[in-house]
């Protein structure tokens, strides 16, 4: 089963973003033992802004036209069928990394196969003081277009925290892995292989106006 692991940093190696992905990539692997790991970080490719032309929508060109590294991050993801995105906030909202790479991925708007959609998704942000749940919360129109199903997300804002690593982030990023692990494994095993849980019912208790609800003392 693929997976892919998104960084958005813009840092170069080693960053905060990274560690906190990789302690998700420890939790996934846990619950899901044949998960293959494609790790990209967007900002080791060469990835131009898109230039608004819209040529890419033109059912003649089919494709986005500016040569650079980007088909070849869409062809890394390709037959993925999970992702786990890191994210750092930068001026309160997702890195400009992350954004360019959201508006080249219009060039598949009319494709019936959009890349890195169709997944169910991990989502883990991370900001010096505040902002991360609006930060997350813009990615959701995104995820939306792509049709991806967000199963689990962490928040980490650092404040006096010097180093992130040295705090409870990595486990809720392990966490978060592993709900997406385990949202993959029951995806694909069979309804009738599944534990089915008891179901629980309360006893009956009366209703207003009935004799054992009016009674003294009630």
């Amino acid at each position: 089963m693929k997976i892919v692991a998104l960084s958005c940093t813009q840092k170069r190696l080693p960053s905060l973003t990274d560690a906190l992905l990789e302690a998700a990539i420890t939790g996934v692997v846990r619950e899901v033992g044949d998960a293959e790991i494609q790790r990209i970080r967007l900002i080791d490719h060469r990835i131009a802004m898109c230039e608004g032309e819209d040529t890419c929508l033109d059912p003649e060109v089919g494709r986005c036209t500016l040569d650079d590294d980007f088909e070849h991050v869409v062809d890394l993801a390709k037959g993925a069928q999970a992702m786990l995105l890191a994210m750092p906030v930068y001026a309160g909202n997702v890195p400009a990394v992350l954004k360019i790479f959201q508006e080249r991925l219009k060039s598949f708007m009319n494709a019936s196969q959009r890349p890195f959609g169709d997944l169910l998704v991990g989502t883990i942000v991370h900001s010096r003081t505040m902002l991360t749940e609006p930060a997350l919360g813009s990615l959701f129109p995104w995820y939306l277009r792509l049709r991806n199903k967000n199963v689990a997300s962490a928040c980490f804002t650092q404040n006096d925290h010097q180093d992130l690593t040295r705090t409870a982030a990595l486990d809720l990023c392990v966490a978060v892995g592993r709900q997406l692990g385990m949202t993959l494994d029951d995806s694909r095993s069979p309804a009738n292989d599944r534990t089915a849980l008891p179901l629980v019912q309360s006893p009956a208790r009366p209703r207003c106006g009935d004799p054992a609800a009016s009674s003294p003392g009630a």
